[in-house]
């Protein structure tokens, strides 16, 4: 375990990057904030000895919440699920077709084209 949080009487953990909770609709939303929050933000700072608790504060200060244990856990796993949520991700689901259109020559291209 790596960060308890209470939100209103529900309990979540921050472990490795992802938040778990015995409530789904919970969980997920803390997950999509936390996402949410890394993208808009950047998240914690590539250095911090410990991005999981400045995740999990930013969090429960945003939604109310209050963190009551913190353990220190395996930095560089959490590190790379950090990073890896900072990524942007693009959906390449759509098509955009491009007509080709022939190159136009000049008069400097064509004199070039004769010298040559």
């Amino acid at each position: 375990m790596s960060v308890l949080v209470s939100f209103g009487g529900r309990k979540a953990i921050l472990r490795t990057g992802m938040w778990l909770c015995c409530d789904l609709p919970l969980e997920k939303h803390l997950n999509r904030v936390t996402t949410s929050w890394i993208q808009n933000t950047g998240g914690p700072a590539l250095g911090d000895a410990d991005q999981e608790k400045t995740v999990a504060s930013q969090i429960a200060d945003q939604l109310g919440g209050k963190v009551l244990l913190h353990l220190k856990t395996n930095s560089r796993e959490s590190a790379r699920r950090f990073f890896e949520q900072r990524q942007l991700s693009f959906t390449f689901d759509t098509f955009i077709p491009v007509t080709a259109r022939p190159a136009k020559r000049t008069r400097k291209v064509r004199a070039a084209a004769a010298g040559a």
